[in-house]
């Protein structure tokens, strides 16, 4: 039992059961585990006892494991030793007389007959088979049970130049048995690149399974494997481990590998200490760590043997290079070509990092996210040192948003002090960056390095799933800023900004001042992804605002046209003093697919404010514009003030102007209401008057000496505001205020518009400006005349 594979104690056996967990029996348990079999069966009518010996093919139990498959050339050899390959006999699977040949695949024969071998590990026939018979042999009672014979055990013969058959000389009714098939001298002729595969074949009632097993592999002749570990980031000196293994014995033999640096780098004139023989020969014909040679020519390192092994070997050289010249060098891998007489497995091979003291911001890959909204991902951004030591402990890399984009936690939060809303994930040391933000709204993430790279490889720290916060309108590249204390600077991408829903107008009539009831197309609101019509937080209203003086003349319909988001309470109204027309409704559900909304065949009403031009109605409301509704206040006010319409869109336009314009020439005397126009005298009920230096006018009377018709006059009580239309010209002046508004835009007078006698005075001066015509002021005579141009 002493060349048993096995070492089994006489009185405990154990095994392996399915799942890994180890099982231990004694010796007698497994026997009354036996005992028990064998009465059950007995007792059983239709279980007879022959069964244990002469199994059928559902009994079949037989497995086949390579224990070790080794590599050769695809050239002609004799006498070459391939693998091993362990056969496993389960328990009374096979009886007295059963057999499974053996058969090599084409190209390879057995260089001597097949026989028996006393050891697992026996190479001395093309096949040679051991066997491990277990508690077969335990004891003569076993012997004479199963019929086991010492050194009888089996019975090999050769069938022909590539095929064996090994037959069963006893029943393993006691124990499972080990065979070990070990092809030790093997003749190869012209084998083709691959595993080389042996077939086992057996009787489909047999005890054995068919089935095949690796015992080599075949690589073309001569080839060595080359790789380099170890490698480091510097700016001027290098090493790195090369490691060199023949893929059969012999590869390198008398041949040579070279490796050719860059321009710029030179090898040293010797490796950085001797090599270290990883397997070899254990003839005398084993590779030594002085029979490595090393010769460098420069640029050129030479690597050979000063032999020739008969086994497969391998060996590691640490080496180093240098930066010869600087202004030859180029930064980044350093990469060599591989040349030389020997087959290997690479033509070139990256053995360092070469680069100046510094680093860089970059993101791989940029993602796309939705304007006006939160919690948007933006691309993983690396920050990496150019060469290892780069960055100094205590510096800062600093990122800033623009002015469209605020960092989450910022978003979130008016003092967020060191929160993040990402991950770190750092190698070779570069970890530790404390985060804080600067700015007055806290655009600028600062990351301060408390952790130096202690390693010899430049190191790197990327933020993952980084989150951010746009304003609503925002659109195209998300560039951040780079900075700081490091010596970093440039810029990088980390996101492409689109907005959330798109609005659309069917088309754009032509409407006419002062009527109601004019149609207007349909206008679409559609997603540009799902859940871009926000719910949360109380956000859910979407409000689609028309300008001032123009309103819906009805609630029009709204509905769901495509996807599935649900809309519910929809109404129109004005909006305050600014008299703008607004329709409004609510999101009950968020959309799991991109929908699209339409407001159906709107009518609106036009009023005689509004001016020549498009009419363009813009979508507001915290369902689309949520990031100007939330948010924190001091970071975002800006956002709330003048960025919270998520789209807009033309959907009409005025072509029609206020009629009414007629060119005069006004006189008029001040204290005195006596008045003339276009030469006809005419009488007012409040005479003009100067005050603080400027000329003030009843409003019925400047406004006709303007050229102003009598419609195009109103007075909006609730207000206090005098609206004056000159053709294209909207002018509105509130009373008590030095507030002129013209199409839109506010100028603030140095005087105020008051009334005097229970009328309404303007100052002269301004309102001409502002309505195109000309003022002339005669001291002498105490006149004023206003000339319209129009």
């Amino acid at each position: 039992m002493s060349d048993k594979i096995r070492q089994k104690d006489k009185n405990n056996i154990s095994g392996y059961i399915q799942g890994g967990e180890k099982k231990v029996m004694t010796k007698f348990n497994k026997k009354m585990i036996n005992v028990l079999a064998t009465a059950t069966l007995v007792a059983g009518v239709a279980a007879p006892i022959a069964a244990l010996t002469s199994p059928t093919a559902v009994h079949a139990a037989s497995s086949y494991t390579s224990v070790n498959t080794p590599s050769i050339g695809s050239s002609q050899t004799t006498n070459t030793t391939l693998g091993r390959v362990k056969v496993n006999v389960s328990q009374a699977s096979v009886g007295k007389g059963e057999s499974f040949t053996v058969t090599l695949p084409k190209g390879f024969e057995f260089a001597t007959n097949p026989g028996v071998v006393p050891t697992a590990i026996d190479s001395t026939y093309g096949l040679g088979v051991y066997i491990d018979p277990g508690d077969n042999d335990d004891n003569d009672a076993a012997r004479a049970e199963t019929g086991y014979v010492k050194g009888k055990g089996l019975t090999v013969e050769k069938l022909t130049n590539n095929s064996a058959r090994v037959t069963f000389n006893f029943t393993n009714s006691k124990d499972s048995v080990d065979l070990y098939l070990n092809f030790g001298k093997i003749n190869v002729n012209g084998p083709s690149n691959g595993p080389v595969k042996a077939t086992i074949d057996a009787a489909s009632a047999s005890g054995f399974t068919s089935g095949e097993a690796t015992i080599a592999n075949v690589v073309s002749s001569g080839q060595v494997s080359l790789s380099a570990a170890d490698t480091v980031s510097s700016e001027e000196n290098f090493t790195a481990t090369l490691k060199v293994k023949e893929e059969t014995a012999g590869s390198l033999g008398n041949s040579n590998i070279k490796l050719k640096l860059p321009s710029g780098f030179k090898w040293d004139s010797a490796p950085k200490n001797p090599a270290t023989i990883l397997f070899t020969s254990n003839t005398d014909k084993a590779i030594k760590p002085d029979d490595v040679k090393y010769s460098s020519d420069g640029d050129t390192l030479t690597l050979s043997l000063k032999k020739v092994s008969d086994a497969q070997t391998s060996f590691q050289l640490p080496v180093g290079f240098y930066v010869d010249d600087e202004n030859s060098a180029k930064e980044g891998d350093v990469t060599v070509s591989i040349s030389g007489n020997a087959t290997t497995d690479v033509s070139s091979l990256v053995v360092g990092s070469y680069g100046q003291i510094g680093g860089g911001v970059s993101v791989a890959t940029p993602t796309t996210i939705l304007a006006g909204h939160d919690e948007q991902k933006i691309g993983d951004v690396s920050i990496k040192e150019t060469v290892a030591g780069s960055f100094v402990k205590g510096r800062t890399v600093t990122l800033r948003l623009p002015e469209g984009a605020r960092w989450q936690s910022t978003f979130e939060s008016n003092n967020p002090g060191s929160n993040f809303s990402g991950s770190m994930e750092n190698t070779n040391g570069l970890g530790g960056a404390e985060v804080s933000y600067t700015d007055s709204d806290k655009r600028t993430l600062k990351l301060t390095f408390n952790n130096a790279n202690s390693t010899t490889d430049a190191g790197t720290l990327k933020l993952k799933n980084v989150e951010v916060a746009t304003q609503p309108g925002f659109s195209g590249d998300l560039n951040v800023d780079v900075a700081g204390s490091q010596g970093l600077s440039g810029t990088v991408k980390v996101a492409t900004v689109k907005q959330a829903v798109t609005l659309a107008a069917a088309s754009k009539p032509v409407l006419t001042i002062g009527l109601g009831d004019q149609q207007v197309g349909d206008i679409t609101i559609t997603e540009a992804a799902k859940e871009a019509f926000v719910k949360k937080d109380g956000s859910r209203e979407v409000i689609l605002e028309l300008p001032t003086g123009v309103r819906f003349a009805a609630t029009p319909e709204v509905k769901v046209t495509a996807g599935d988001v649900k809309v519910k309470s929809v109404s129109t109204d004005t909006y305050g003093e600014s008299n703008k027309g607004r329709l409004s409704f609510y999101i009950d559900s968020e959309s799991a697919t991109p929908s699209t909304i339409t407001i159906s065949a709107p009518k609106l009403t036009v009023d005689r404010t509004v001016a020549q031009g498009d009419i363009v109605a813009k979508l507001k409301g915290s369902a689309v514009s949520y990031t100007a509704y939330k948010g924190a206040t001091d970071n975002t006010q800006n956002w709330k003030d003048n960025n919270t319409a998520a789209a807009e869109v033309a959907i009409a336009t005025v072509g029609t102007p206020a009629p009414g314009a007629t060119s005069t020439k006004a006189v008029f005397t001040l204290g005195s209401t006596s008045y003339t126009v276009d030469g006809q005298s005419k009488t007012a009920e409040v005479a003009p008057y100067a005050e603080n230096g400027r000329t003030y006018l009843p409003v019925r009377y400047a406004a006709e000496a303007l050229g102003v018709s009598q419609q195009n006059i109103l007075f909006d009580k609730a207000t206090s505001t005098v609206t004056l239309i000159k053709g294209s010209t909207v002018a509105q002046i509130k009373l008590n205020t030095n507030l002129l508004t013209v199409n839109g835009s506010v100028i603030r007078m140095d005087v105020k518009a008051v009334t005097n006698k229970n009328r309404t005075v303007l100052p002269i001066a301004w309102v001409s400006r502002a309505l195109d015509a000309s003022i002339t002021y005669d001291a002498t005579a105490k006149t004023v005349t206003v000339e319209n141009k129009n």
